[in-house]
């Protein structure tokens, strides 16, 4: 039997290549982590090598954020489940950055939540791809419904206004957060 290529093996992967790393010890609260995850969550790289309490780190979280982060991160220690969550953190080093948290919780002997550890990527430029996405269909969606106006499609005409309206309020939506930041 031979082995696929390393890039047929490789198609599957759904992930960016990981930003850093955590590991959450539920019964005595404390996330240790690496450089990375000191960096981007404002907290010292000794912080994380001690062990930093959860609350510490979820001050770090967009205040935005913070609360659905909190219930996600409690469904999964209740369910002893993954856990995958898009936000916001904020840290004097790196500035505001949306990032991809993903952890899973493991139980022990018990079948207590015991350790929770997790990685996450940065998605910040991959948000910026976003807005120049929106302008772009954006400026699709005005040329198709002129076409459409042009060749008496009123209904076609009607259908591309909505979702042009639908595209200004996403692009709205993003360029407002920015100003508030």
């Amino acid at each position: 039997m031979t082995s696929a290529p390393e890039h047929d093996r490789n198609m599957h992967m759904r992930y960016p290549p990981i930003d850093g790393f955590w590991t959450w010890d539920i019964k005595r609260d404390r996330v240790y982590g690496d450089a990375n995850l000191s960096d981007y969550f404002g907290l010292t790289l000794d912080e994380f090598s001690h062990g930093a309490s959860l609350e510490r780190c979820m001050q770090s979280i967009d205040r935005d954020d913070r609360s659905r982060v909190r219930l996600a991160i409690r469904k999964a220690v209740e369910r002893r489940s993954a856990f995958r969550e898009v936000y916001r953190v904020h840290s004097e080093k790196m500035g505001l950055r949306k990032i991809l948290a993903v952890g899973q919780c493991y139980v022990d002997g018990t079948g207590e939540a015991a350790l929770y550890p997790g990685w996450f990527v940065d998605l910040t430029d991959d948000a910026a791809c976003e807005e120049q996405a929106l302008r772009e269909i954006r400026n699709h969606v005005g040329q198709a419904k002129d076409l459409a106006r042009s060749i008496g499609h009123e209904l076609m005409s009607y259908l591309l206004d909505n979702i042009e309206e639908e595209v200004e309020q996403r692009l709205g939506a993003r360029l407002g957060r920015r100003r508030s930041s």
